[in-house]
């Protein structure tokens, strides 16, 4: 069975990109389309200016959860805290707002997260303004971008696209909680959830494939559609190259995040698990922490962790064998 979609062509960018409108059907060939959800715009805030004051251990004394690279800074998001910014030399606390935020993406001056309730974080780097949003009646998981907008999974099967007119429906008939999402086209993207669930994103709609776990799958990252990497709890770590088969990741972990980088995934986990897996060969990397990585992604030729632990957390940065620290953890 698979899980369908349709498109109709949108003129207007949200978050200053163009986008392409969809909606969801219940099956292929015969689709309904969906009244568009209007999207209610507020007016973005400034974010906080550069201070005088050390604003770098607020940072660090909250549940970082998730991080990006724009072209200018690294951005880290929390879940239940505010927001930091590195500009390459210092550590910045510019929204001191109490936000549940869980996955987030960067564009080459923007960084977008999401989180619990729908919400949607928008901070302009270059006109140096935030803006919240609510994108529906769900809990976002999980957010990817596409070349004309952005991908977001959620609670329930939830699977939003950015439009003109809001934010509609990109999936129909998926029951599973989403978590994670790598897109590679707008007709083209891995999906995985609870209860081992794994869609591709197809021409026709949201094809399932077999992953042969039960465990809840939490983060997935590829080069292709055909070359993917899924990782959940447990320690479960999958790969596919036609389907999906069991790695041995040598841990029971729970793994969260996950990225690719050329040939090599960076996979991040519970008590500072951290992975690094070349085709079917897995390599533990050590950050000399057993705090939580929440959050992994990469930034030119560096890779970057994420992660915390009550109310103590810590950023990783990797260049090669060069490994520098920040935070508590």
């Amino acid at each position: 069975m698979r899980f369908s979609f349709t498109t109709t062509t949108a003129l207007v960018a949200v978050a200053v990109m163009l986008v392409v409108a969809v909606g969801a059907g219940a099956a292929v060939g015969a689709l309904a389309r969906p009244a568009p959800t209007p999207l209610v715009t507020p007016s973005p805030t400034p974010l906080a200016s550069p201070s005088p004051e050390n604003t770098e251990p607020f940072v660090f004394q909250q549940p970082l959860s998730s991080g990006c690279a724009s072209q200018d800074a690294v951005w880290v998001f929390s879940d239940g805290g505010g927001v930091g910014r590195f500009d390459g030399k210092r550590w910045e606390l510019v929204d001191s707002t109490l936000r549940s935020l869980v996955d987030a993406v960067c564009t080459a001056d923007t960084a977008l997260a999401v989180g619990p309730s729908g919400r949607l974080l928008t901070l302009d780097d270059h006109a140096k303004t935030i803006r919240a949003d609510d994108i529906g009646y769900f809990d976002a998981y999980g957010i990817s971008l596409l070349s004309d907008g952005a991908l977001v999974v959620g609670s329930s099967g939830t699977v939003r696209r950015q439009s003109a007119s809001g934010w509609l429906p990109y999936a129909g008939g998926i029951e599973e909680d989403l978590f994670a999402i790598t897109a590679f086209s707008s007709i083209s993207a891995w999906a995985v959830g609870s209860g081992g669930a794994a869609y591709r994103l197809e021409e026709a709609g949201w094809r399932p494939f077999t992953t042969g776990t039960t465990a809840t799958l939490r983060a997935v990252a590829g080069s292709s559609p055909a070359d993917a990497i899924a990782a959940g709890d447990g320690g479960v770590l999958l790969r596919f190259d036609g389907r999906w088969q069991a790695l041995d990741s040598g841990v029971q972990s729970a793994l969260r995040a996950a990225t690719r980088v050329g040939q090599i995934t960076y996979v991040a986990g519970d008590r500072g698990v951290a992975l690094a897996i070349d085709g079917s060969t897995v390599t533990r990397i050590d950050l000399g922490t057993t705090c939580s990585l929440r959050g992994v992604f990469v930034r030119a030729n560096e890779v970057w962790f994420v992660g915390s632990e009550g109310t103590h957390a810590g950023v990783w940065r990797r260049t090669g064998d060069r490994l520098d620290r920040w935070g508590t953890c």
